[in-house]
């Protein structure tokens, strides 16, 4: 494994990992003198790279077997292992062709402190800044490490998302959010309404608190009726702190599924 990972690339991926010949060889490069004989092969290269996977780091793998399981593994799969010219030669495209791009599943995902680039307040605040319309009292805050959206002004805070015609459906919306206790999160309740135009999609008041002494994060998912908002469609999510001083988002999901 060592040998592989340690071998230099050229930048052309795959393709010049599983085809290249040369770079199994004795390359003067990377500070290697060049040989008194230029023309003789040096004996002992390393074989070259099966095209599967490596087993699974387990309990029960061993130096003796990784080699014949690698290698059981290329030839069961081998048809997953093909190159670019291998699959040219046979009539497919390739990426560089005319693939389509994969389907994303989500209009909207983020979870705070997750994200590589998702770690404090102005990132967040950036993050989700083109996908609200509207804007009464609710901002990015960090406390104690849990980032999170918050109703900054409390009770009444209110913010609204918008997307015209999207381009992929959308069925169900998940929140992940905080519950606390205390004096500070009494009677914490967020309302959630999603709209299509004027159409009630989806309703309901989460609740951010709870009798036990801890601070847990939640997933709250709210199917959307019917087929939820199609294709084109225009989608309107409205919030608004309807009970308590405080509540937390701390990621959202908006989803085909």
């Amino acid at each position: 494994m060592t040998t592989y990972c340690s071998l230099p690339r050229d930048g052309n991926g795959f393709d010049s990992m599983v085809n290249s010949l040369d770079m199994y060889e004795y390359n003067p490069q990377y500070g290697l003198p060049p040989l008194r004989e230029p023309n003789k092969k040096l004996s002992g290269n390393p074989k070259r790279k099966p095209r599967g996977l490596p087993p699974l780091l387990t309990d029960d793998l061993s130096i003796e077997h990784v080699t014949q399981q690698w290698i059981n593994e290329s030839q069961t799969n081998a048809h997953l292992w093909k190159s670019n010219e291998e699959c040219i030669a046979e009539g497919h495209s390739t990426e560089e062709m005319d693939h389509a791009p994969l389907p994303k599943p989500c209009l909207l995902s983020w979870v705070a402190n997750l994200e590589r680039h998702l770690d404090n307040p102005k990132r967040l605040e950036g993050k989700l800044q083109s996908f609200i319309s509207s804007n009464e009292g609710w901002s990015a805050a960090d406390d104690n490490g849990k980032l999170g959206w918050v109703p900054s002004s409390g009770f009444g805070s209110k913010f609204t998302m918008n997307w015209k015609s999207i381009t992929q459906p959308v069925k169900a919306v998940t929140w992940m959010i905080m519950r606390s206790y205390g004096e500070k999160w009494a009677g914490s309740t967020l309302t959630v309404k999603v709209y299509s135009g004027e159409v009630l999609f989806a309703n309901e008041d989460i609740v951010g608190f709870h009798d036990k002494h801890t601070s847990e994060t939640y997933n709250i998912k709210m199917k959307l009726n019917g087929d939820g908002v199609s294709v084109g469609s225009d989608l309107t999510i409205k919030f608004e702190l309807t009970g308590g001083t405080t509540f937390k988002i701390s990621g959202m999901a908006i989803c085909d599924h």
